[in-house]
């Protein structure tokens, strides 16, 4: 599946033809993507505020894992680029 943005939708292409997201939809990858970032600020204020090393470097990983999910979306989502 491919994914274009245009300012009030996006346009899901599939072989065959064109599925639009509702706006519900659009808004719930928003807020999937809200969260991505939210998690990353948490987890990084973790790794800064523990004692913990092991926990840091935990926290830390965590942190780069959930920022590489969320720089892959809008890579996809503002390329077009396939999700799979």
């Amino acid at each position: 599946m491919l994914f274009d943005f245009t300012p009030h939708r996006i346009d899901i292409k599939k072989k065959g033809g064109i599925v639009l997201l509702s706006s519900k939809e659009v808004m719930q990858l928003e807020d999937i993507l809200g969260l991505e970032q939210t998690t990353v600020k948490v987890l990084n204020n973790l790794a800064n505020t523990t004692q913990d090393s092991q926990s840091k470097q935990l926290f830390q990983q965590m942190a780069q894992k959930n920022q590489q999910h969320f720089q892959t979306l809008t890579k996809h989502i503002s390329t077009g680029q396939n999700l799979q």
